[in-house]
């Protein structure tokens, strides 16, 4: 498939190398630097240009592109290469879009006129991600399957948790309900036997049929409102986030910080319930004299990661609970184990995932990536030429590291154990460390080496969130 990609910032790079795995792509950049930069770094095609000219796209090949990625910094430009795509035939057109005025219904020419398919934008998806994340914070991630029928739910486990120290067989889970992975606060990895202890600040990931969940069956730590949230950084994830906090009533108190006193200025006139400060987070005089250790949560969301990373150790030595913190570049992913920041977020690794989940081909039905690339979860339709067909799951010898957590036949959802066999139409979902996607391959027969391939350009991207 010929896929075009305007723009070669953060998104757009990483976009081209992960899928340039699997598909021709093209990738349009203005910067000439920038783009000679993309040109040797990866193997796709670079024109230097500008995405939104007719003449570009056309060298660029939009006659026989099926999808079009517009990720540039200006969104009149990938709303217009959009227009310009849909009116060449591509399929599928996916703009990046900041100005909400752009994407919340009260345009005056709806998404399709406009020629968009889907809209993206990476700033809110990052405040929706935090806002999350300081509602219920003891859960870290939530993802559903088979159409909805299954529900995977990653926890963290507290010490006052029933479960802690307690091998996995011994639980006592509900029925329909298993454990797929366990992630050590060192960052490590664990495909459980039931032999597997869980232990305090564990991240566990369960799986079972969505009604299980429905009933409360972890002890999720209790939040006294109101909590405070200091937020440090006015820009758009740090605005949106006060927004969404705000909508919540009195659960928070919210201040947000910045060091631009006209950008104070001008947030405050969108926020009628957060306290706004002008001050530097990095100055640990500053962050004392305004109490920030009496916090509940510290999120660093300045667009700055030097900043976020040191505003964030800060908070978290002088006693605040829970710290929160933006991370774009992905080379400092390798110490955020080890430093003391809880909770990471991405806003280019969740744009990306969005993005990438619309490509999908085969038998695979849905590729998910969680915890930095460490662990893959695939749900796919099996084939008859998969070597594990009609064998019992005990014969079999899958390496340790690979689960088939979940069969769906027809309307019926197992939960399987040795005993189960797998047959060809099957839809499964499989949870697997990263390093095993060659062995998923190989076992389950995905066409095109989707998982495999895949996996590999993921790797490069998806240290977060």
């Amino acid at each position: 498939m010929q896929v075009i990609i305007i723009g070669g910032g953060e998104v757009g790079t990483e976009l081209a190398s992960r899928i340039s795995k699997e598909h021709d792509v093209v990738v349009i950049e203005k910067n000439n630097q920038l783009a000679q930069k993309i040109n040797a770094s990866m193997d796709v095609m670079v024109i230097t240009g500008n995405g939104a000219s007719v003449r570009i796209l056309e060298k660029a090949g939009i006659n026989e592109a099926k999808l079009l990625i517009a990720v540039t910094e200006i969104d009149e430009v990938n709303i217009i290469a959009c227009m310009l795509a849909k009116n060449y035939g591509v399929l599928t057109t996916v703009a990046r879009i900041r100005n909400t005025e752009y994407a919340d219904g009260s345009q005056v020419l709806t998404n399709e006129q406009l020629g968009i398919d889907f809209i993206i934008n990476p700033e809110r998806v990052a405040a929706q991600e935090i806002a999350k994340m300081i509602k219920t914070p003891n859960v870290s991630e939530i993802e559903y399957y088979a159409d909805g029928k299954v529900q995977v739910l990653g926890y963290y486990m507290d010490e006052d948790s029933p479960y802690v120290n307690k091998r996995i067989q011994n639980m006592g889970l509900p029925d329909d309900c298993i454990v797929c992975a366990i992630v050590r606060q060192s960052g490590k990895v664990i495909i459980p036997s039931g032999n597997d202890k869980v232990k305090p600040d564990d991240e566990i990931y369960f799986l079972g049929k969505k009604d299980v969940f429905d009933t409360p069956f972890l002890n999720s730590k209790k939040n006294h409102y109101p909590q405070t949230v200091v937020i440090a950084g006015g820009g758009r994830v740090g605005l949106q986030l006060a927004e969404f906090l705000e909508n919540e009533g009195k659960k928070y108190i919210v201040k947000l910080v910045d060091v631009d006193k006209d950008r104070c200025e001008e947030i405050s006139t969108y926020l009628s319930r957060t306290l706004v400060l002008q001050g530097d987070v990095t100055d640990i005089a500053f962050l004392k004299d305004e109490e920030i250790a009496r916090a509940n949560v510290f999120v660093a969301v300045t667009g700055d990661d030097e900043v976020n990373l040191l505003s964030t150790l800060l908070a978290d030595h002088l006693g605040v609970k829970v710290t929160i913190s933006e991370v774009i570049r992905p080379d400092y992913n390798i110490i955020l184990n080890s430093i003391g920041i809880d909770r990471v977020v991405s806003p280019r690794l969740l744009t990306a995932a969005q993005i990438m989940k619309m490509i999908r081909k085969g038998d695979v039905i849905s590729l998910t990536i969680l915890k930095e690339d460490r662990v893959e979860v695939v749900e796919l339709i099996v084939s008859e030429k998969a070597s594990i067909c009609n064998k019992k799951l005990e014969d079999v010898n899958l390496p340790r590291g690979i689960l088939v957590a979940a069969i769906v036949r027809g309307d019926q959802i197992i939960i399987p154990s040795g005993y189960h066999k797998i047959h060809a139409g099957d839809r499964i979902i499989l949870f697997y460390v990263t390093e095993l996607s060659g062995e998923v391959d190989k076992y389950f027969s995905i066409e095109d080496s989707m998982v495999r391939s895949m996996g590999k350009a993921l790797k490069k991207f998806i240290r977060r969130k």
